[in-house]
């Protein structure tokens, strides 16, 4: 018997009753197959919601089996607005797809815990779903520099290029479009401490240039476009 804790990022049904689960761990992803959860009668209704931060008793090796478990946080919260509802999705989504990224899979199962808990506390949370999807991409090898140019190295009147991949002075700004507010969003959110908390200041015409920024960075760099990115796009019209 193994004990596994984490979180749900997605479900598929198994055969005509069962559902198999895939849960982000400390570990990377792991998938468990819980017999019976399409019953309305299982008593495992609660341990196959996405979304769900869930304590599993399994048992096997490959394909593992749930035996017993608990609900440490079911975020039931988070499916109540769709607008949320569909930031998490995209969210989930994206660790979902990299979870077979061979990188420091207890760092970034910890901070997504720190980020579920913010989007439970509160309604100012789109931020922090910026921040997830920017921190990532520091443990995928591919974060943006941010303090200087990439060509030339000049800290001065910088702009953010997608295709060099960070802040282009002056004279190497022929691929920049965003510009300071949109920067200085992104750099706040980068560096972020939960340690030492601090507001986090945007407009909204800063924050819809960082989702487009975001989604940019990811198709450039990382071949990557979310399927819940189009759901998005309908909701913000970015």
């Amino acid at each position: 018997m193994e004990i596994i804790e984490g979180i749900i990022l997605k479900q598929i049904n198994y055969k005509e009753s069962s559902k198999i689960i895939y849960l982000y761990t400390k570990n990377g992803l792991i998938s468990v197959l819980v017999h019976g959860s399409n019953k309305l009668k299982s008593p495992y209704l609660n341990l196959v919601r996405v979304f769900s931060q869930v304590k599993l008793h399994v048992s096997g090796k490959n394909l593992k089996t749930l035996r017993d478990g608990e609900v440490i946080n079911n975020n039931l919260e988070f499916t109540k607005d769709f607008d949320k509802y569909t930031y998490i999705l995209h969210l989930t989504e994206i660790i979902y797809y990299f979870s077979g990224h061979d990188h420091d899979h207890e760092k970034l199962y910890l901070f997504l815990n720190k980020i579920f808990k913010q989007l439970r506390l509160t309604d100012d949370y789109i931020p922090f779903i910026n921040m997830a999807e920017l921190k990532l991409l520091y443990l995928l090898g591919v974060q943006p520099m941010l303090d200087k140019c990439v060509i030339c190295g000049s800290t001065n009147n910088l702009t953010f290029s997608v295709e060099d991949g960070g802040l282009c002075c002056e004279l190497h700004k022929e691929n920049a479009v965003f510009q300071k507010e949109t920067i200085t969003l992104l750099k706040s959110l980068y560096y972020y401490d939960f340690n030492n908390p601090q507001p986090i200041s945007y407009n909204k015409n800063s924050l819809m240039n960082l989702r487009l920024l975001i989604d940019e960075y990811y198709e450039y760099h990382l071949n990557y476009r979310s399927k819940s990115r189009k759901m998005l796009k309908e909701l913000i019209s970015y």
